[in-house]
């Protein structure tokens, strides 16, 4: 059970190589591809149920583990998502961590604060697996002669209910789109393919990491130059999700 703590107001895959492919082979062309199939088929979501919480993200702590846990997944550093060292310290968050820590931590709050918006989305839907992780993730965050990120992987990736749950966490941030964790592993058992259920809401949609990732942009939203596409990137991954902030 989670120690009480007081409220205080708010303020992520295998990884790309230098070359643009994953281990699974994709592309900046798959890439793209798999995320305009995502915009066709998913209507952007109206309404959430109300269910009862556990996680809150209106407790700082509760956010910080948020952003490490989505961090572990996605391969996105944690100053990419939002959370820096305080003072002038590099923007590499601490591989050993301890809670009495998190003071020394910043959450940064990007110009739509999106983590904010995933988290609750989250909390709406699977509370208790919400929760889960995010204890899983309190748990990894002084591991033993291994990576904080590792760690929580593989305690992730020990259960059913919070490796599927972690796997809609992953293409949440990357392509702002919700599918359901049942449906997730449904399609694992069947090896068959899964739709999302909805872009969980505009913003989401043009704050995909698949963007970043891809050096391009959504269908009727850019913020890059008049004809980008008739050059090859130029920029390495860790430019848009290593650790140097630019937020």
């Amino acid at each position: 059970m989670k120690k009480s703590r007081q409220d205080e107001p708010a303020p992520t895959t295998p990884k790309m190589a230098e070359d643009g492919h994953t281990p699974a082979g994709f592309t900046r062309r798959t890439v793209i591809t798999a995320a305009a199939a995502t915009t066709a088929g998913a209507a952007i979501a109206t309404s959430t149920p109300k269910m009862a919480l556990a996680a809150n993200p209106n407790v700082r702590e509760d956010m910080i583990l948020f952003v490490l846990l989505s961090a572990a997944l996605t391969g996105v550093a944690e100053a990419k998502l939002g959370l820096v060292p305080k003072g002038n310290s590099p923007p590499l968050v601490p591989q050993n961590l301890k809670l009495s820590d998190f003071s020394e931590l910043r959450l940064l709050a990007d110009p739509v604060d999106i983590k904010r918006d995933y988290f609750i989305w989250l909390n709406e839907r699977h509370p208790a697996g919400l929760e889960r992780l995010l204890q899983l993730t309190r748990e990894s965050l002084d591991p033993a002669g291994r990576t904080r990120q590792q760690t929580i992987i593989d305690k992730v990736q020990a259960a059913d209910d919070t490796k599927f749950l972690a796997r809609s966490i992953v293409l949440m941030w990357y392509l702002g789109a919700w599918y359901d964790p049942n449906e997730l592993k449904r399609a694992s058992v069947e090896n068959s393919t899964v739709s999302p259920r909805a872009i969980i809401s505009a913003k989401a949609y043009t704050q995909g990491w698949v963007w970043k990732v891809a050096q391009a942009h959504p269908m009727g939203f850019s913020e890059m130059q008049f004809g980008y596409w008739g050059q090859a990137p130029k920029l390495k991954l860790d430019d848009f999700i290593g650790p140097a902030p630019t937020l």
